[in-house]
This record gives C-alpha cells, sequence and structure tokens, in this order.
C-alpha cells in the first residue's frame, strides 16, 4: 500500500509510543539498535515518524524492549477528493 498522509500520521503515533517505551525502560536509540541489530538512524527514524514498521518489526521492537506496548489510532477526518460527495 503507498504512503499516504493518514499512514503518515499513524506512523508518528506508532514512533511516540516506541520512544516513550524505549525511555520507560531506561534504554538510548543506540541500545534499542544494538538489541534489533539495526543502525541508530534505524530506530530515530521509526520513533520520528519517518518509517512505517511491518507488524514483524513492531513485534521485535517489542521483544528487544522486553515489554509490549499498546497503541490507538485515532480516527481521521474523511478526505475528500476531486468531484467526490461524502455523506455526513
Amino acid at each position: 500500500m503507498p504512503r499516504t498522509r493518514r499512514s503518515e500520521v499513524h506512523a508518528q503515533i506508532v514512533g511516540e509510543r516506541i520512544r516513550a517505551a524505549r525511555r520507560e525502560v531506561g534504554l538510548t536509540q543506540r541500545e534499542l539498535a544494538g538489541r534489533l541489530e539495526v543502525s541508530q538512524p534505524v530506530v530515530a527514524a521509526l520513533e520520528s515518524g519517518r518509517a512505517n514498521p511491518t507488524i514483524g518489526q513492531l513485534a521485535a521492537v517489542a521483544e528487544a524492549l522486553q515489554m509490549g506496548f499498546d497503541v490507538e489510532f485515532e480516527v481521521l477526518p474523511a478526505t475528500r477528493r476531486a468531484g467526490e460527495i461524502i455523506a455526513p
């Protein structure tokens, strides 16, 4: 699926939750990256919402943090396309 405005917002929500969980367990980005066997910029991209992680990658993050984390997605308003009518 292509990246959309909605997926960008949701990637930011997920990133914020990853950052909060990492800080809660007292790890640096570099330490989390080491546990994930990726570079620190990969973790920075996840936390900033620049990356759109897969379910498998999120599971790896949870395992690396040795904790589960919940993410809630807000219902975003519908985006109109040219000529489209959105019912109330």
